[in-house]
């Protein structure tokens, strides 16, 4: 479905949503709880074209988006994210869609990121962001900090 096919409303609606512009990383992305959205908004959201794209993939990198398709879903192991071009051909905006309902999969991560609290999952974003932020900073290289990050949450699972 293109921008021009849609409602005004269902338009304003998609375009507000909580993006993050020109994000080079999923975990930059803004979030959005699916199930807050109107049936109308989700309705479209679940018609929207989607492809699998690797989570180390540079989304800066990607310019092969049809700019005339404003809407995209990405879906990867970090979730699904909805993305608006805004008419240029790359992912000019992009939101996780926190608790997507898919009726196409039964995945143990997807019925754990909706069960998961918002501001649980809120504060771990802003935590990782945050180190990542300071960690890049000072010089490290991302792929040594994601596993900086996974080795000190592998650690507290295991003093549990």
């Amino acid at each position: 479905m293109t921008a021009e096919q849609l409602s005004t409303q269902v338009y304003e609606k998609l375009v507000s949503l909580n993006y993050a512009r020109k994000a080079n990383d999923f975990i930059e992305a803004g979030a959005t709880f699916f199930p807050a959205l109107d049936k109308e908004v989700k309705e479209v959201i679940k018609s929207l074209p989607k492809s699998f794209v690797d989570v180390r993939e540079d989304l800066m990198d990607i310019d092969t988006l049809d700019g005339k398709q404003q809407f995209f879903l990405f879906e990867n192991e970090m979730g699904i994210f909805l993305i608006d071009t805004q008419g240029y051909n790359y992912p000019r905006y992009i939101t996780r869609l926190d608790a997507f309902e898919d009726e196409d999969s039964d995945d143990s991560f997807e019925r754990m990121d909706g069960l998961a609290r918002i501001a649980d999952v809120t504060i771990l974003q802003s935590v990782v962001r945050s180190l990542v932020f300071d960690l890049e900073e000072e010089g490290f290289d991302r792929a040594d900090i994601v596993n900086f990050i996974d080795a000190k949450i592998f650690g507290a699972l295991s003093s549990k």
